[in-house]
């Protein structure tokens, strides 16, 4: 049976008013009935769900998801929604697969993988700006970590989450995420100065004053990196007074 787009786009309208009052059982009746009248509809699958997933329903989530794939190989929207979800359950690689076989299908026409793997790895970093707000920084963390995992080209997440095992205590993991961060992107000033705040914890000094150098080096106007460099000089002026 044929269906009118104006009465899909009424669907569509009317779904969303029920998700945002939190009315999920009577968009979850009004979607099932649009699917047993017209048959398999990519969008209904697709808003059915979105539905699920509002309730953390994630596996009948993702059976939507799919169900809407199946019906339209080609829909980057529930593609997008399927990896999602699949990233909260903690299923990455499938994720990271459901873009792979979404590349293959659609071809030279719309080849945006990177894009698209970005847009779902900003949800998570948004979630994790959340998470921070509100002071949960474990969660903050988890969140970020599944936004790497998904499209590792954000510097700017990675300090951040640098910056958050450090708030948590946890220098080692701190010390590595900077390590990879100041030679991947060795033009971020900040990762410098905080990579040499840790090294000069860890005893090592003549570290921390190479990294805060090149902070200042790389960002000569970087007052946290002038401040700590004056602070060597002042040190090692003491040291030289004491040999004296």
């Amino acid at each position: 049976m044929l269906v009118a787009r104006s009465e899909l786009l009424e669907v569509k309208k009317r779904t969303e008013l029920y998700l945002s009052l939190s009315r999920f059982d009577a968009a979850e009746k009004l979607l099932k009935a649009t699917l047993a009248d017209y048959g398999p509809l990519a969008n209904i699958h697709n808003l059915l769900g979105l539905t699920y997933h509002k309730q953390s329903k994630f596996s009948e989530a993702i059976k939507e998801f799919n169900q809407a794939l199946i019906v339209n190989p080609e829909f980057v929207e529930a593609a997008l929604n399927l990896a999602a979800t699949l990233c909260d359950v903690s299923r990455y690689e499938e994720a990271t697969q459901v873009f792979t076989k979404l590349e293959e299908r659609v071809g030279d026409r719309q080849r945006q993988p990177g894009l698209v793997l970005g847009r779902l790895a900003n949800m998570h970093v948004a979630s994790g700006h959340a998470y921070v707000e509100s002071g949960m920084l474990n969660e903050a963390i988890q969140e970020y970590r599944k936004a790497l995992a998904l499209y590792d080209k954000m510097p700017d997440v990675k300090l951040s989450l640098a910056k958050l095992y450090v708030k948590v205590g946890q220098n080692e993991k701190a010390k590595q995420e900077f390590e990879d961060l100041v030679k991947d992107s060795p033009e971020i000033s900040d990762a410098h100065t905080w990579l040499g705040i840790l090294q000069y914890k860890l005893g090592h000094r003549d570290l921390a004053k190479r990294h805060w150098e090149k902070a200042q080096e790389t960002a000569p106007d970087d007052s946290t990196a002038r401040a700590y460099l004056k602070f060597v000089h002042s040190w090692n002026g003491r040291s030289k007074a004491s040999e004296d």
